[in-house]
């Protein structure tokens, strides 16, 4: 069976402080890759694709109607350290002492970080290169104390298109792909052909690494 799923894709907004360390890659130049194709001060990228007819057209592949959950489920469960290590779930009462004839209150402080909590949707500022983001905006104009102004993840908008399992692992006939292995647009496209797989204009992409 060809590993097609259809997605419905809800979105959330993270900003990390990661570095991003080039490997083989390098970013084109800013004459090279802007305008984007959508045009100048385009803050959706590809979600562009999301039309009318990309959703009909993964409407049609819904056979049994059957729901596959790709998230995963945050746990202090020791056996869920591959997920969770290094993760702090903090939580402070405040209770107060009774006074006479006066008024207190009770409260408990939960201390924590969602960064990284499994499935996620990432807005364009979340990485940038240089001091250049998404169609050459700039990170002197968007960043202030209270975030960015402009390609904030609520210009994506809803997402429902056809989703397409990209089965690498299996290509490299191993279990799981080793730490640090580098995933090419040929290992893509071998990886597709070997299923017999073609990629159409507004499809998820989901890789299969083990």
């Amino acid at each position: 069976m060809r590993p097609v799923v259809v997605l419905t894709i809800a979105v959330l907004f993270g900003i990390g402080n990661a570095t991003l360390k080039a490997q083989s890659w390098q970013m084109p130049a800013d004459s090279q890759r802007c305008p984007s194709k959508w045009e100048a001060g385009d803050q959706r990228g590809s979600g562009n694709w999301m039309k009318p007819e990309t959703v009909l057209r993964a409407a049609k592949l819904i056979r049994t109607g059957e729901v596959f959950d790709l998230a995963q489920v945050l746990s202090p469960d020791p056996k869920e350290l591959f997920l969770n290590a290094g993760r702090v779930y903090n939580i402070y009462t405040k209770p107060s002492l009774p006074v006479p004839n006066t008024r207190t209150g009770n409260e408990e402080l939960v201390v924590t970080e969602l960064g990284q909590v499994g499935t996620q949707f990432d807005a364009f500022p979340h990485q940038m290169w240089g001091d250049s983001f998404y169609n050459c905006f700039q990170f002197g104009d968007l960043f202030t104390r209270n975030g960015f102004q402009k390609l904030g993840v609520e210009n994506v908008g809803p997402l429902m298109t056809r989703g397409v399992l990209i089965d690498v692992a299996a290509l490299k006939t191993v279990e799981m792909l080793p730490e640090g292995t580098i995933i090419t647009p040929e290992d893509l496209q071998q990886a597709l052909a070997r299923e017999k797989m073609t990629l159409q204009p507004g499809d998820a992409i989901l890789i299969h690494t083990g």
